[in-house]
């Protein structure tokens, strides 16, 4: 597994696969309401943590930093566990195992 080393520390490298809520405020008929679903969003970028709130999991992960006076983290994401295909659950689960709280 990919990881990048920010100051003595690995973050693994992660492709998040994920459903993304949509809406449309279009009135349609009911059988071409019936052709809203949810698309399939692809998000790649480093794991920051695995944390729980509340009973639910959530995944954080960044794709750009600096290293410079203060270590800090940009183009970042907050993911529910629950929206992470299996593919994706399974990859941060292996990362976690891999990686832990290095």
């Amino acid at each position: 597994m990919e990881y990048v080393e920010i100051s003595g520390r690995k973050y693994p490298r992660v492709t998040i696969i994920w459903k993304d809520i949509i809406g449309d405020p279009v009135v349609l008929n009911a059988e071409e309401s019936r052709e809203l679903v949810c698309p399939t969003i692809i998000s790649e970028g480093y794991l920051l943590d695995v944390f729980e709130e509340d009973g639910e999991r959530y995944v954080r992960t960044f794709a750009t930093y600096q290293r410079e006076d203060e270590i800090a983290f940009g183009d970042r994401n907050c993911f529910p566990f629950s929206v992470l295909s299996r593919k994706s659950q399974r990859e941060v689960e292996m990362a976690l195992l891999l990686f832990g709280d290095n």
